[in-house]
């Protein structure tokens, strides 16, 4: 039994990404230089791209404009959707003796 306040997996999620890793090591033993392997890939992604891929058009814009932000749900089917307060600020300057 876990103390009040302790993690239930003190040691975390495992920090190894082996699916990265194994990419790493298949682009160094595809090439000399590293990152000719990584230019022809970006280049199949452009070219897919301009075939009209939606995927790779996804990826494309995920890469450089970062990833759409994902809605917000409640943790169980029953629960309602979170909504988003916003909240305007504003100055405001107060007027001159003068009525400007």
């Amino acid at each position: 039994m876990f103390q009040k306040g302790q993690s239930g997996n003190p040691g975390g999620r495992r920090k190894e990404k082996v699916w990265r890793n194994a990419i790493e090591r298949a682009i160094k033993r595809s090439s000399k230089e590293g990152m000719q392997v990584v230019d022809e890939l970006a280049d199949a992604l452009i070219q897919a791209a301009l075939e009209r891929d939606v995927s790779a058009l996804k990826e494309i814009g995920d890469r450089l404009d970062g990833k759409v932000p994902q809605a917000l749900i409640g943790g169980d089917e029953d629960d309602a959707p979170v909504s988003l307060q916003v909240i305007e600020l504003r100055a405001v300057y107060p007027k001159d003796e003068t009525g400007g």
